[in-house]
């Protein structure tokens, strides 16, 4: 849109180059059914299906940060261990050693 086109259109219009927004992110009310697009601030309420598979990623999220948080309190319990275990390890297997100490990889 150059120059002339925008200052000639409608004031009201609001100026926007980008497509129509898809809706795909979004919050929603699982008690209420609303739910609101984080983009444009659309709303709607959701169908019970939605609904549905919105309480079961829910639900799998709070087991899987549940999960997570039992394997750090367990790393962190086991870390006098583990560190004594590195320091024999260092010794005969410098480069495997350190994947005693450190869990890097993103469970889920």
């Amino acid at each position: 849109m150059t120059y002339d086109q925008w200052k000639c259109s409608d004031p009201n219009e609001p100026y926007c180059d980008e497509p129509e927004c898809d809706h795909e992110e979004y919050e929603s009310d699982i008690l209420t059914g609303r739910a609101e697009c984080c983009m444009c601030g659309y709303y709607w309420y959701q169908t019970t299906d939605e609904i549905e598979r919105d309480i079961e990623r829910q639900a799998r999220y709070n087991d899987d940060m549940e999960r997570e948080e039992r394997r750090q309190w367990w790393r962190d319990r086991t870390y006098p261990v583990r560190m004594f275990v590195f320091r024999l390890l260092e010794r005969v297997w410098p480069r495997k050693a350190i994947k005693v100490l450190h869990d890097d990889e993103i469970p889920f």
